[in-house]
């Protein structure tokens, strides 16, 4: 018998590594509860963006202000996530975006007001 898929749109892991979907949500959470499946997405975005940073961490200076381990800028690091894995911004486009936003922590803006501007940039590719 054929696998039926389910209703509605498919869920951020299952667009990324397909049928390993669930193993891939499991380590992603690391076992904790999370309500919904938009949380698990948001989470997947973050480690996207993180795991991408870091690579090139040599690049980045203070990187660590929004890519620290408590997760502190996470509103940051899911839209950069967002548009590394969704609109399909190259690299070094992201790596930019990112440096920009280190200057503005370290200038004194809100986590919220980068999020923002990120999220207006995004949404109408306009920086």
């Amino acid at each position: 018998m054929e696998k039926r898929r389910k209703r509605g749109r498919p869920s951020v892991a299952e667009t990324m590594v397909g049928d390993y979907a669930e193993t891939y949500e499991k380590i992603i959470t690391n076992g904790k509860k999370y309500r919904s499946r938009r949380s698990i997405a948001d989470t997947i975005y973050v480690f996207a963006a993180g795991r991408m940073l870091m690579e090139t961490d040599s690049e980045i200076k203070d990187l660590e202000i929004i890519c620290s381990e408590e997760y502190q800028c996470r509103s940051i690091l899911n839209q950069l996530g967002r548009m590394y894995q969704v609109e399909g911004y190259s690299k070094e486009d992201v790596i930019s975006i990112a440096e920009e936003a280190i200057k503005s922590k370290k200038a004194g803006h809100s986590v919220k007001d980068i999020e923002q501007y990120i999220l207006n940039g995004r949404l109408t590719k306009k920086w």
